[in-house]
């Protein structure tokens, strides 16, 4: 992991772009509030209330709610949360890019970046309008006992359905189903699959070679 580097980018140069931190706890964790002044210093003008996510898993779309004076983000954010596996005393770092979209880096608790799967260098790009993210297959995703870290999800774009336990984290992991899609699909360590968001509960399923 990275040690989190005070006002510098990936390269070690300054990143100067508008940004926030935020410490996570309990409430945040099911919904954000944005900084007051950072909202009607660089988001107030914007004509949409979608914000978009981003991070080397892939890119959410979430929703801001006005309340009691105050602006948070909602709708998406706990799918955020649980595929960065974010918990307490763990901090995110917003990055502001314009057009209501952010990049975001994840802190543990000890102040280090954490790392998360990046794409194979041979798989390819891949795009969609839906919120989706990448998963590069490990070794214990697949084979005799297997379990795959998930986003509140019981079925894929084909109908797999596949059942969503808890862990001792308390993260959400895919063990009941997986097994079979992975089988029937011949996938095996070093694969990208994308799991991309279509409908409420549903993933379309996608595997990169």
């Amino acid at each position: 992991m990275e040690k989190a580097k005070d006002g510098e980018g990936s390269w070690g140069s300054p990143d100067a772009r508008p940004s926030f931190y935020q410490i996570m706890w309990f409430a945040n964790l099911k919904e954000l509030q944005i900084p007051t002044k950072f909202f009607d210093g660089h988001l107030a003008t914007e004509e949409t209330e979608t914000v978009a996510l981003r991070s080397p898993c892939g890119s959410w779309d979430t929703k801001l709610e006005h309340r009691d004076g105050c602006v948070y983000l909602i709708q998406g954010w706990p799918h955020f949360v649980e595929s960065h596996d974010l918990g307490r005393a763990e901090w995110a770092h917003f990055l502001y890019s314009g057009r209501m979209s952010f990049d975001v880096k994840i802190y543990g608790s000890n102040g280090w970046l954490k790392k998360y799967d990046q794409p194979a260098a041979s798989a390819p790009p891949f795009a969609s309008s839906f919120p989706f993210f990448r998963r590069e297959i490990k070794g214990y995703n697949v084979g005799h006992k297997c379990t795959l870290p998930m986003v509140l999800m019981d079925t894929d774009g084909v109908s797999w359905p596949v059942t969503i336990v808890v862990t001792s984290g308390n993260h959400l992991a895919m063990s009941g189903g997986w097994k079979a899609l992975a089988d029937a699909h011949s996938i095996k360590k070093g694969d990208v699959c994308i799991f991309e968001l279509v409908e409420k509960r549903v993933m379309q399923f996608h595997i990169l070679r």
